[in-house]
């Protein structure tokens, strides 16, 4: 859609991602109300095969959807790497548009943290309606619980639990029998607060086609999205700090300014976000400084706390008939027939996440055999460091196949049958990373580094986890007896200073960053107020995963919708002559 340079819209959202369409959307529910999102990657993700396609999900991994960002994952005294690419959805409904499908809200110990960030109204008890508000969830089947329908109904999202497949019941089976043997429950609601043990998979997966973000703003006449525009800087008056608007640049190296009379949003991601505030001179001074970029606001905390899940994946060798290897990733009459009945009916594997079954464990006695555990348990009030208040201490995802998404350090095999299990820390206590700028040029990446592993304790409780996931699928009941090798090599499991390497060498984020704009009760503490006003701006705010001040004990999807329709309620109250 062509847009006059210099045009007016009521609101402006930078960032057509998880969060920003949403916001866009319930802006739009006043049909006066003019809405323009801008967004760096294509418009068209609706009507986009290889998006909408659940099982090409860990092939668009560092295409051109992918902002695929160069990353500094651990940056320690004794240990440093530098990888790309760290993924992040370029295209309208951002990482909505590429993640992998997960709908998991998280425990309510970890949302009551965030009260002293937010006060009481970024708790559990007041967030859960939000937690459900954008989508809808169907049991077409009748295979769950009907108290499941109260997770979402009415939101735009449709979400569902993982079709199962019947290629796939003997490794279901077996992997819940090995589960319980170990002592560790199974359950399927994870939807009130507490998340522990083996749970079917909710995804932002229906009939077959993902579910992103882009379907909220699809079809709504006063919303105007542009595409594949960046951002270059907020417009914000000089003399009272007032938002403006916001400058971009499109592909052929033009400039355009837009005008909000009401409000800018920006909604462009833990990583983009913080640079764009940066670059319009909200942000650390001595940071600016550095760049030349005249200091509006001094907001030490732009940048900083940058979250995340550390995670180390690996594989097994199965028998044969336990995984999708051949179904899907190897050419052939089985690949062929899956192929075949998605695009008649957008049915079997390839509308599956293929992650059917999630664990959520507490491995208490693991962590208790270690001294450095013990000693830090002690010195925290006798409270489990990772975890005071019953939250999980990971989330284990059970592919079964090879997942490249999750491998990319190691060659993909070309015969045999896989699964992939990633071991994701949820709830880390080394001390945040941080995002910087490279340059004063909005077209650079900004300068990322995660940090993991700044405190040894990441390292052991990682270590644990894995070994923890070794007991359950080569020692457990049933699922013993279909473990054939593993791949490439051995996990060193009775060797702690090899298995410190194994974490440091292997270990990759698990796609869940947010931190960097964080809230907070004042200029002090964080970039936000309650409402997801910047401090020391009129008329901006910022709405996306960089709000989050203590990261949630999962998937981050599910709190992101939830930040953004908070965030929304929080314009059309302050905007009542508008929304009633």
């Amino acid at each position: 859609m062509q847009v006059q340079d210099g045009a007016r819209f009521d609101f402006i959202v930078v960032g057509g991602g998880t969060a920003g369409n949403i916001v866009a959307c319930r802006l739009a529910e006043n049909p006066n109300a003019r809405i323009l999102v801008v967004e760096a990657g294509i418009g068209s993700s609706k009507d986009n095969e290889e998006i909408r396609t659940p099982g090409l999900a860990m092939e668009i991994r560092g295409s051109q959807y992918d902002w695929a960002y160069k990353t500094t994952m651990v940056k320690r005294d004794d240990y440093e790497r530098v990888e790309k690419p760290n993924t992040r959805g370029k295209a309208l409904g951002g990482s909505s548009s590429l993640n992998y499908f997960s709908w998991v809200p998280g425990s309510k110990g970890t949302f009551n943290m965030w009260e002293e960030y937010g006060g009481k109204e970024w708790t559990w008890d007041p967030l859960v309606p939000y937690l459900r508000k954008s989508v809808t969830y169907h049991d077409d089947a009748g295979l769950y619980p009907p108290e499941l329908k109260k997770i979402g109904a009415g939101g735009p999202i449709p979400i569902a639990h993982a079709d199962l497949m019947p290629e796939m019941k003997g490794f279901r089976d077996l992997l819940v029998k090995a589960w319980k043997s170990t002592g560790e429950p199974i359950t399927e609601n994870i939807f009130d607060g507490e998340m522990r043990g083996l749970a079917h998979s909710v995804n932002t997966i229906y009939k077959g086609r993902r579910s992103g973000s882009f379907l909220a703003v699809a079809d709504t006449p006063n919303i105007t999205i542009l595409p594949e525009v960046y951002s270059k800087r907020l417009i914000i008056d000089d003399a009272d700090r007032t938002a403006k608007g916001v400058t971009v640049i499109t592909g052929s190296g033009q400039e355009l300014s837009f005008y909000a009379t009401r409000e800018v949003i920006v909604s462009q991601g833990v990583f983009e976000t913080p640079k764009l505030l940066m670059l319009s001179g909200i942000g650390p001074a001595p940071e600016l400084a550095k760049h030349n970029i005249p200091v509006i606001i001094d907001s030490r905390h732009v940048g900083q706390h940058l979250l995340d899940h550390p995670g180390v994946p690996f594989v097994l060798r199965l028998k044969d008939s336990f995984s999708m290897d051949n179904h899907v990733l190897r050419k052939g009459s089985l690949q062929n027939q899956v192929l075949a009945a998605y695009s008649k009916s957008h049915a079997g594997p390839m509308g599956s996440p293929f992650l059917e079954m999630i664990g959520f464990p507490r491995i208490d006695k693991y962590l208790e055999k270690s001294p450095e555990y013990r000693k830090a348990k002690a010195a925290n009030g006798g409270l489990d460091p990772f975890c005071p208040y019953g939250q999980p201490h990971f989330e284990l995802d059970f592919i079964p196949l090879f997942g490249s998404a999750f491998q990319w350090h190691f060659p993909h095999p070309n015969k045999g049958s896989y699964m992939t299990v990633m071991v994701d820390l949820v709830r880390p206590v080394s001390e945040g990373g941080e995002v910087t700028l490279n340059s004063a040029d909005p077209l650079q990446q900004a300068n990322i580094n995660l940090n993991y592993f700044n405190n040894d304790l990441d390292i052991i409780a990682i270590r644990e986890g894995i070994r923890f996931a070794y007991d359950v699928l080569k020692n457990g009941e049933g699922f013993k007896h279909i473990v054939e090798d593993e791949y490439p090599w051995d996990m060193p499991l009775d060797d702690d200073e090899a298995m410190k390497r194994t974490v440091l060498d292997r270990s990759q984020t698990s796609f869940h960053p947010c931190g960097t704009a964080r809230l907070s009760k004042n200029i002090q503490q964080g970039v936000v107020d309650p409402s997801l006003k910047v401090h020391g701006v009129k008329n901006l705010r910022v709405i996306d995963a960089s709000v989050i001040p203590v990261i949630p004990d999962c998937r981050i999807q599910n709190s992101v919708y939830m930040v953004a329709e908070k965030g929304a309620d929080a314009i059309k109250s302050d905007h009542k002559d508008f929304y009633n």
